[in-house]
């Protein structure tokens, strides 16, 4: 009888890595649009939209990034992420969306595109002025 040891080294379904850096890691700097606080499955966290603009002083390009944390609660409930607080956000793309379909079954395209990232990291800039 023969016996056979599991070798540790062994990956089961994973692909094998690239010789180049990682393509989906995006920088976007902009400003808060919406946080709000969301009861999830896994407990809460904070939901933020930030718009940013790719082309300097053009209102139609717009960019909407969008993207949950569980670590930004504590921030959040003590009044740190004002609408309009400047931000820069870098993470991983998740997905890119242009357009949604209506109840009719129309394509429409978003107003402003909407970029979803995953493993963000959030650098906080200055709050809006007080008016």
């Amino acid at each position: 009888m023969t016996t056979s040891t599991p070798s540790t080294s062994t990956v089961v379904s994973q692909q094998a890595p690239t010789r180049w850096a990682d393509a989906n890691s995006v920088t976007f700097t902009g400003r808060v649009a919406n946080a709000e606080l969301v009861s999830g499955r896994y407990g809460e966290f904070v939901s933020l939209s930030v718009l940013s603009r790719p082309v300097q002083d053009d209102d139609d390009s717009q960019v909407a990034v969008v993207f949950n944390s569980s670590q930004l609660v504590p921030f959040f409930k003590s009044g740190g992420i004002p609408v309009g607080r400047a931000v820069t956000v870098t993470g991983n793309m998740a997905g890119i969306e242009a357009s949604y379909t209506n109840k009719d079954g129309v394509i429409v395209p978003l107003k402003r595109p909407r970029v979803r990232l995953n493993e963000s990291i959030v650098q906080w800039g200055q709050k809006p002025s007080r008016k």
